[in-house]
């Protein structure tokens, strides 16, 4: 069983001075004092910022206006007719839509994000000691500290080093876990707190959010607080081991992943091991398989993609993501840093998560290859 690492005093208090560093920067402004240019600026008193989509997809949101609606506008007119449109709408919402508060980074100096409030906005310092609470309340172990200045988020992953669980009553003696959580803050997300899990006989790390256990903080409010703590009470209570979740992964166990679920977790591990990613996720062999039947994968559309079976289990996927979020930076020169990892386990997580693509499929007395005989079509002989 490998040995569970975690971060030093004094690498997490490194950790705190990178957040608070990392605090993204905010700016109040009337609604009319802001001119769209189009999807990726903005004007301001003269000066114009670089924005993420993300933030131009939620300044149109906030202005009632769907991403597809701007999306088929785009496509009918040029980019600089529906900024025109766009300020024409923010014009019309001035009355009922004031002020805006402008997020920008403090490290790519990008426009990151809009709120209608400047008090929706949770900073890093109250996050910290928010976190800090939560830890020293719990007697865990800070194993992950991940800061991306460039979003202003930060994401931490805490466990309870000596509170193990395992899974030998689902026949499953070789899985036994850490537990733990995740904490993350960012600008227009607020404090989100999910169940973590350290698989203890390769360290793999997985945050899963799984819905009954996440919970979004979004203000300090008295009542916000009270919910929050008792929603951290509940998960004590449940020794912060995600409900349902020996049941989850056995089924991961027993499901084949989909030739589409195969495909989004490679594309996770390929973004950091680039042509190494087949040593996690075999991905090349699983399409060479259909290739040897005359199929050609790549002509796939989607719906096939999600009904073809690899000969990986659900379970392989995620743990083939989560081992190369968690040993990668340490065996091979990824250059990877906390911050990746941490979301790779998110992200690993997510596919535990969903309903699995090939979950519903039932076992069949008829061969999966068999041609439908003529002679056996009953309706079809009634002629």
């Amino acid at each position: 069983m490998s040995v569970l690492t975690t971060l030093s005093a004094t690498e997490i208090d490194n950790r705190k001075a990178m957040t608070r560093n990392s605090q993204s920067l905010r700016k109040t402004v009337a609604v009319r004092d802001i001119n769209l240019i189009n999807d990726t600026t903005i004007e301001y008193q003269g000066k114009r910022l670089e924005i993420t989509k993300d933030a131009f997809k939620g300044l149109i949101k906030m202005i009632g206006m769907s991403q597809a609606f701007a999306t088929k506008f785009e496509s009918l007119f040029s980019p600089e007719a529906k900024a025109n449109f766009v300020n024409q709408m923010k014009n019309a919402m001035s009355a009922q839509l004031n002020e805006i508060t402008i997020v920008l980074s403090p490290t790519s100096k990008k426009v990151v994000g809009f709120t209608k409030l400047a008090t929706d906005i949770i900073s890093h310092d109250r996050f910290i000691n928010l976190a800090d609470q939560i830890i020293d309340q719990h007697g865990f172990e800070v194993t992950n500290w991940g800061i991306d200045g460039n979003k202003g988020s930060v994401i931490i992953n805490a466990v309870n080093t000596k509170g193990m669980f395992d899974l030998g009553a689902l026949g499953l003696s070789d899985e036994v876990f850490n537990s733990g959580i995740t904490l993350k803050n960012s600008p227009l997300g607020g404090i989100q707190v999910m169940p973590y899990v350290n698989r203890m006989w390769c360290t793999n790390g997985l945050t899963t959010g799984l819905a009954e256990e996440s919970y979004s903080l979004n203000n300090l409010s008295k009542e916000s607080m009270e919910n929050f703590f008792q929603h951290m009470n509940q998960l004590q209570k449940n020794g912060f081991v995600p409900t349902d979740f020996a049941n989850t992964v056995k089924l991961a166990t027993e499901t084949p992943a989909s030739l589409w679920e195969m495909e989004r977790a490679h594309s996770l591990v390929k973004r950091v091991a680039g042509a190494s990613a087949d040593s996690w996720i075999p991905l090349n062999d699983n399409r060479a398989a259909y290739t040897k039947i005359n199929q050609n994968p790549a002509d796939y559309s989607t719906a096939q993609k999600k009904n073809a079976r690899t000969d990986q289990s659900i379970w392989s996927l995620v743990n083939g993501v989560t081992h190369c979020a968690t040993h990668a930076p340490d065996n091979l020169a990824f250059n990877m840093t906390d911050r990746e990892t941490t979301e790779m386990m998110v992200q690993a997580g997510n596919i535990l998560g969903k309903q699995f693509d090939l979950g519903n499929q039932m076992a069949s007395p008829f061969a999966s290859n068999a041609h439908l005989e003529s002679a056996a079509q009953v309706g079809a002989l009634l002629n």
